[in-house]
């Protein structure tokens, strides 16, 4: 049964309802403002305390005091201290020794006089030389490293000056150039400072893949890795390039030396394919050939006659170079070749090189040789009108053209020569790469 409210209980219970959600509401929004002024009145109370509360007097009181001024005493080291100044085209030793503040009238003496110490007389410009002397000027040692690896020392002991000459400890290191051709290979390379050795070396390695005399393009580029050995921070000479990249004509060739089991040390492509052939392509330095193999007229014995060989144009003293490993069998002279070395490369093979300046120190016949070891100098000894070098190429005791004949290559890698040179290869491409990105970027 449906019970039936008073309309007047319905209308107390709704309002009674209103009643108490009003009464939550009121509190709920104390409690907000609450919430929102406390921290705002704290910080208005902690502000007024900071503000307004009581301070104590500060008494500052002057106090002056006089300081006693120290003795400053003079006193001058006589710690020697070193000096080094870069040689420069003129510069005698009288000069330098204002340069480096010598003032030894004693060591100037010696110098002229001591016949091991006159050496130094014989200075070249660009090198280093360097000298110790007391704040005085007194020479308590001098140092200089010649270009034959020497270190000449004029040394103090007591009162007395002596001279000694050593060999230098050299450290081998590996040099990184890159360069891009203007005008000329050597102009290339001379602008970046690459030695000339190095430069000749570069030439042999591609030898059978660049055409050095017609083919070169302005815009080929060249990058090389090689060792130079150093002694005190200067370079004593230049060891063997390590790797080398040419791009000739759009076309990039690679080479890399190698030794491993079982091969001393040669170039390879890549792939340990064999990048040369076992004879040097030219045993002198890149110079123009001023006569080939042919019927010539003789510019001494005026006559027409047969020159079984190839001359190449080259300044007096220009270094002549083994065309490859063999045995020394003459190292002699006469009216007609002047002073000539011929050597011979196995069974089937010999080279001889005419009107020589002089021969490499010690070169006798008898003695092993290996491909590229300087053996001479041009010259014009004999019958000839000028600076040349006379090259002949015999095959088994006969003269044939060099600039057109085969010749042997070396052997390709075997299999685990291989797997020794493909990582190297990696990690010197790596390198090389990052050389010829530097070329192309100076260009851009």
């Amino acid at each position: 049964m449906q019970r039936i409210l008073p309309q007047s209980f319905t209308k107390v219970r709704a309002t009674s309802a209103l009643s108490t959600q009003a009464s939550w509401q009121k509190r709920h929004l104390a409690w907000l403002t609450a919430a929102v002024f406390l921290p705002l009145s704290l910080m208005v109370t902690a502000y007024g305390v900071v503000e307004y509360g009581p301070s104590e007097p500060v008494n500052v009181r002057q106090v002056t005091q006089q300081l006693i001024t120290p003795n400053i005493i003079s006193v001058q080291s006589d710690t020697p201290f070193w000096r080094e100044e870069i040689i420069q085209t003129g510069d005698g030793l009288g000069k330098l020794f204002n340069k480096l503040s010598i003032s030894d009238s004693q060591a100037w003496d010696f110098i002229r006089t001591d016949p091991a110490a006159r050496v130094l007389y014989e200075l070249s410009a660009g090198r280093l030389i360097r000298a110790q002397t007391t704040p005085d000027g007194r020479l308590v040692q001098m140092s200089y490293l010649n270009k034959a690896g020497e270190l000449i020392q004029v040394i103090r002991d007591g009162e007395q000056l002596r001279t000694q000459i050593a060999p230098a400890v050299a450290e081998k290191y590996t040099q990184q150039k890159s360069g891009t051709i203007s005008s000329s290979f050597y102009g290339a390379t001379d602008a970046i400072g690459l030695p000339d050795e190095i430069a000749q070396q570069l030439i042999e390695a591609f030898d059978q893949k660049v055409d050095f005399h017609n083919n070169l393009k302005a815009g080929d580029h060249f990058s090389v890795i090689y060792e130079v050995e150093k002694s005190g921070g200067e370079d004593l000479r230049t060891g063997r390039i390590l790797a080398a990249q040419f791009t000739n004509n759009g076309q990039t060739h690679e080479v890399f030396w190698f030794a491993g089991a079982g091969i001393e040390g040669a170039y390879f492509d890549q792939n340990g394919e064999t990048s040369g052939q076992s004879f040097l392509a030219n045993p002198v330095k890149f110079s123009r050939i001023s006569s080939g193999f042919s019927r010539r007229f003789h510019p001494v014995l005026f006559k027409w006659k047969s020159h079984k060989g190839v001359d190449y144009a080259a300044p007096t003293g220009t270094p002549v170079y083994s065309a490859a490993d063999g045995v020394v069998s003459r190292v002699t002279q006469d009216g007609g070749y002047g002073k000539f070395i011929e050597i011979k490369h196995g069974d089937q093979y010999s080279t001889l090189y005419a009107h020589l300046s002089a021969f490499a120190k010690g070169l006798k016949a008898g003695q092993s040789i290996k491909k590229g070891d300087v053996i001479g100098a041009v010259g014009r000894t004999g019958r000839v009108t000028g600076p040349h070098l006379h090259y002949e190429f015999k095959v088994k005791g006969t003269q044939v053209n060099p600039l057109t004949l085969k010749l042997p290559n070396s052997k390709p890698l075997n299999a685990t020569q291989l797997a020794q040179f493909k990582p190297h290869v990696l990690r010197t491409k790596q390198q090389l790469a990052l050389l010829s990105k530097v070329e192309l970027a100076k260009l851009d």
